[in-house]
C-alpha cells in the first residue's frame, strides 16, 4: 500500500506523499535535503488525482489537492499521525500571455489544515505540442517512438527530453515542493515583510 523511507528514526518529520511514482518520491527527498532535514519518514501512497492523466490548467492544482484529500482520509481511517501531506501534479498550462508551458504544482498541508501551493519553473512548449495534448494525445508516447524507450514518463519524462538531459523531472518537481514548503516553514520572514509594508502605507 505504501513505501516508507526512514532516516535517523526517532523524533522526526512524518510526511504522507500522494503518489508512488519514483520521480515524485525523489523530488520530495531532494527538497527535504535542500531544506536541511535529515530526520524524516515518508509514506508514499497510490491515491487518485481525480483528473485526467494529462491535466491542463486548473486541473493541475485540483489534482494535487484531490490527492491530499485522499491521503487525509487514509490518515483518519487508520488513526495515523502526520506532520505534512504532500502531493505533486504535473501538467500543461497557458500563461497570461497565451504561451504554453509544462509545469508542476505541489500542495502541502500540515496537520492543522494549513495549505501552501508551490509551482515549478515553466518549460515552454510549442503550439503544435500543446494542441496535440489538448486533443487527448500523449507527448511521452511520441518521445518513446523517437528515442526507442518504452518508459519515458517514469524516466526522463518530457522535461528530460526537451532539455536534452539538462533538467530532470525530479529537479523540476523539487522546486515545486520547495516553493510549497517555504510559506509554511519561513512564516516569520513573511510576517515581518507584510508588517513593514503596512507601516509604509500608514
Amino acid at each position: 500500500m505504501c513505501w516508507i523511507s526512514v532516516f535517523y528514526v526517532g523524533d522526526c518529520m512524518k510526511i504522507m506523499l500522494g503518489s508512488r511514482n519514483p520521480s515524485k518520491y525523489e523530488s520530495l527527498e531532494l527538497a527535504l535535503h535542500d531544506l536541511g532535514y535529515e530526520s524524516y519518514i515518508i509514506d508514499a501512497y497510490d491515491v487518485s488525482s481525480g483528473v485526467s492523466s494529462k491535466p491542463i490548467g486548473f486541473e493541475i492544482i485540483r489534482g494535487a489537492d484531490n490527492r491530499n484529500q485522499e491521503l487525509k482520509k487514509i490518515a483518519y481511517e487508520n488513526n495515523m499521525d502526520y506532520d505534512y501531506l504532500c502531493s505533486i501534479e504535473g501538467g500543461f498550462a497557458m500563461d497570461e500571455n497565451g504561451l504554453p508551458f509544462i509545469v508542476t504544482y505541489c500542495i502541502i498541508e500540515d496537520a492543522k489544515g494549513n495549505k501552501s501551493t508551490g509551482k515549478s519553473l515553466g518549460l515552454r512548449l510549442t503550439r503544435t505540442m500543446y494542441e496535440y495534448l489538448r486533443s487527448g494525445n500523449s507527448l511521452n508516447k511520441v518521445i518513446e517512438q523517437i528515442i526507442g524507450n518504452g518508459n519515458n514518463k517514469q524516466n526522463g519524462g518530457i522535461t528530460g527530453y526537451l532539455t536534452n538531459g539538462l533538467l530532470s523531472r525530479e529537479k523540476v518537481d523539487k522546486d515545486a515542493v520547495l516553493s510549497a514548503f517555504v510559506p509554511l516553514l519561513f512564516q516569520e520572514q513573511r510576517k515581518l515583510l507584510d508588517n513593514e509594508i503596512k507601516l509604509i502605507g500608514e
